[in-house]
């Protein structure tokens, strides 16, 4: 009988840290040396570094994962994954008014009309954290955290809204949720500094700050707008690299590679899409992106791709080894959604669901990130 051979712990480590979330989250009962290596937050950031993303998708009926199985052959599939809810009260949501973004490898879930309103979760480990507050009249846009500290404190970043009765308008005031302290702090900012309102369903988090697409009404200039949580200001971050060449053409904003911004533009005439992505990583420390450098990846001019103007549930996307779009939307013709693989002549159109329109979705890394 041969002797079995044990491996180097650095190469066991190493075949562990590629492994997806649902394996190890099984193998902790293996041995107390793999428990105990799962909770390193070494290996835990390691394994976050190597995962590929995917999408996260909620509906009425369900919660799934949606990963891209053998993006690098020729006919590229989905494996659909059904999650557990975690105490998600997905059935009760009214997913008009939810929305689904992503935070430092937790999951920013915020219910508009729900009686708990938001909370962090991180599905692979089943664990949901409800942050509570008891203004309801608080629209949330996004969560980030002041990055020139050491320690997290996460912060939640929204706005209210107040009808004056005297001059029949809405007034809106900008304010910051301490989730430590839970207490509101209100940002004096003139309500031409922040048009958050229209890209709720656009913003992207990185390194603790928040950033969405704007445009400048005076120089019809289209810009990346950000938040700053270690300084309470809203401030223009860059210059997009490309404009609207027609007012029904879209832009939409995404990480790249963990560290960088994308940006998608769609011709509304003829469908055709750029792919824009930034050089190098984007440094949170300086105080604006004038140093940064676009590259233009790719122009997918395909007519395939549905026209992605006024698509209220959003879409998400991400590109895969700067070759392949990944993209997920409604198809308003079939009332379904759908995942879309472009690469040069590929394109491969799968559908998720069927008679079931309404959803919330976003692209995600799976992830052993614990909630504190």
């Amino acid at each position: 009988m041969a002797v079995p051979v044990k491996l180097p712990y650095e190469l066991e480590e190493d075949i562990l840290s590629r492994l997806p979330p649902l394996s190890l989250a099984r193998f902790r009962s293996v041995c107390k040396l793999w428990n105990d290596l799962f909770n390193e937050n070494r290996f835990i950031n390691d394994h976050f570094g190597r995962a590929r993303p995917q999408f996260i998708l909620l509906d009425n009926s369900n919660i799934y994962s949606i990963e891209i199985i053998d993006l690098d052959g020729i006919d590229p599939t989905i494996e659909l994954r059904e999650l557990a809810s975690s105490g998600i009260p997905y059935r009760e949501l009214d997913l008009d008014h939810t929305t689904i973004t992503t935070c430092d490898g937790f999951l920013f879930c915020n219910f508009f009309v729900s009686a708990k309103g938001t909370a962090l979760w991180n599905p692979w480990l089943r664990q949901v954290k409800w942050i509570e507050y008891e203004d309801k009249e608080f629209y949330v846009f996004g969560l980030g955290y002041d990055n020139t500290i050491p320690k997290k404190y996460y912060r939640i970043f929204g706005y209210f809204v107040r009808h004056r009765q005297v001059q029949r308008d809405y007034h809106q005031r900008v304010a910051i949720y301490e989730c430590v302290s839970q207490a509101f702090k209100y940002i004096d900012t003139p309500d031409e500094d922040w048009p958050i309102k229209q890209a709720t369903r656009g913003n992207v988090s990185l390194n603790g700050n928040l950033y969405w697409v704007a445009c400048n009404p005076n120089t019809h200039e289209y810009y990346i707008q950000s938040f700053d949580f270690s300084r309470d200001i809203v401030k223009a971050f860059c210059l997009t690299p490309c404009r609207k060449n027609r007012s029904r053409d879209v832009l939409f904003l995404s990480v790249f590679k963990g560290d960088g911004f994308s940006l998608l533009k769609q011709c509304y005439v003829t469908r055709s899409v750029e792919i824009w992505v930034t050089k190098k990583k984007i440094d949170t420390s300086n105080n604006g992106g004038e140093d940064i450098v676009w590259i233009n990846l790719m122009i997918l001019p395909t007519t395939n791709l549905p026209s992605l103007i006024n698509k209220f549930y959003g879409i998400s996307y991400f590109i895969y080894d700067k070759t392949t779009l990944i993209m997920c939307c409604c198809d308003d013709e079939n009332r379904a959604t759908c995942i879309y693989i472009v690469r040069g002549d590929l394109f491969k159109k799968i559908q998720i669901n069927s008679g079931v329109f309404q959803c919330c979705h976003c692209v995600y890394a799976p992830n052993l990130i614990p909630l504190l």
